[in-house]
C-alpha cells in the first residue's frame, strides 16, 4: 500500500448540466483541457462520463474512445471510465432513468483506445439525487456480468475499482474473492481497489457511516487500497475523515459537490481539487503524482 494520496477528479457526472455548473466540460476537447488543468492542480486520475449530441449522458464506446484519445494528447493523467455508465436525463421530459443494460456495460469495456481504470459496481443499488424526478432508479450488476467483466479487465491490464454502495457490496466482493475472481492474491493485489461511494444512494455521506464501512472493509480486505467519495455539500468532512483514517485515495469534483469547504460555490473543478489538496497537506498527507498513482494502482 502507498503512503501518498491519489486524488480522483470527477469533473462532470452523469446528470450535471451547464445550467447548474456553467464551467462543466461537455465536449471531448473541453474534457481534455480540464484533465490537464486538474492534473496540474494535483489530481492524477480523471474519472469520465460522456455526452451525446443532445447533451445527455451517453454510454457510446465510440465517444468514450474519442475522449480517451483527446485527453491523452494533452494530459498524462490516468483515465477512468465510470463502468456503470450512469443515469440519463431525458433532454425533453427531464426524467431520469437507467437505460443502460449489462450488454451496454460490457460493450463499454471494449472502448478503444482503452482507458487506464474502470469502475465496476458490485451488486445492486438504488441511485437517487434528492429533489430529482426519476422514471427508474435501480441499477444492478449480476454475478454473471461480474464474472465476465472482471476477467476481461484483468486480461487487458486495467485497474479495477470496485464500487461499494453499502456493506452488502463488501460481502458480495468477498464471495467473488473466494471464487478466485480477483486472482491468487485477491484484493491485496495491484490492479484493484475499493471505493466507498457515499451519498449517491445506498449509504449516507456521514462520518459515522464511513467509520462503520471502513472498519468492516478492513476486517474483510486488510490489504486493499481504499478510495472515498461523498456526494454532499459538506463532503469535505467525510473526505477529511477518510484522510485521517489513512485512505490513500479520495474523489472530488462536481459529480459529487458544487461547493468548496467554506460553503462557497466552486467556480471550477480545479478549485475543488485545490481545496482537497490544501486539506490533505495541512494534515500531513503527501499528494501523489501520476507516476505515484501508476505504481499504486496499475497491474504489472
Amino acid at each position: 500500500m502507498s503512503d501518498k494520496l491519489a486524488i480522483v477528479v470527477a469533473p462532470t457526472g452523469a446528470l450535471n448540466s451547464r445550467s447548474l455548473t456553467p464551467f462543466m466540460p461537455y465536449t471531448v476537447e473541453e474534457q481534455a483541457d480540464e484533465a490537464k488543468r486538474c492534473e496540474d492542480a494535483g489530481a492524477p486520475i480523471y474519472h469520465v462520463h460522456v455526452r451525446d449530441k443532445k447533451g445527455a449522458n451517453s454510454g457510446d464506446p465510440v465517444i468514450y474512445g474519442e475522449l480517451v484519445s483527446c485527453v491523452r494528447e494533452k494530459s498524462s493523467a490516468l483515465i477512468q471510465i465510470g463502468g456503470a455508465l450512469g443515469p440519463r436525463r431525458d433532454p425533453d421530459s427531464g426524467l431520469i432513468s437507467y437505460p443502460f443494460t449489462e450488454d451496454d456495460r460490457l460493450a463499454a469495456l471494449e472502448t478503444k483506445p482503452a482507458p487506464d481504470l474502470f469502475t465496476v459496481k458490485i451488486g445492486a443499488v438504488e441511485l437517487q439525487v434528492p429533489g430529482e424526478q426519476y422514471e427508474t432508479v435501480g441499477l444492478r450488476n449480476s454475478p454473471n456480468f461480474l464474472r465476465k467483466a472482471i476477467p476481461y479487465l484483468i486480461k487487458n491490464k486495467l485497474c479495477v475499482e470496485l464500487e461499494i454502495f453499502d456493506v452488502g457490496c463488501l460481502y458480495n466482493a468477498k464471495k467473488l474473492e473466494a471464487e478466485g475472481l480477483f486472482g491468487p492474491k485477491g484484493l491485496s493485489s495491484p490492479g484493484f481497489y475499493l471505493h466507498y461511494v457515499m451519498g449517491h444512494g445506498g449509504q449516507p455521506a456521514t462520518m459515522k457511516q464511513l467509520m462503520y464501512i471502513f472498519e468492516e472493509g478492513k476486517s474483510l480486505f486488510p490489504d486493499a487500497e481504499v478510495c472515498v467519495s461523498a456526494a454532499a455539500d459538506d463532503c469535505y468532512t467525510v473526505i477529511t475523515t477518510a484522510l485521517l483514517l489513512g485512505c490513500n485515495m479520495v474523489r472530488c469534483g462536481i459529480e459529487d459537490t458544487h461547493k468548496l469547504a467554506n460553503g462557497r460555490m466552486a467556480k471550477s473543478n480545479v478549485e475543488i481539487v485545490e481545496n482537497v489538496v490544501r486539506i490533505a497537506e495541512e494534515i500531513g498527507r503527501n499528494i501523489a503524482s501520476v507516476e505515484d498513482a501508476k505504481k499504486m494502482l496499475m497491474p504489472g
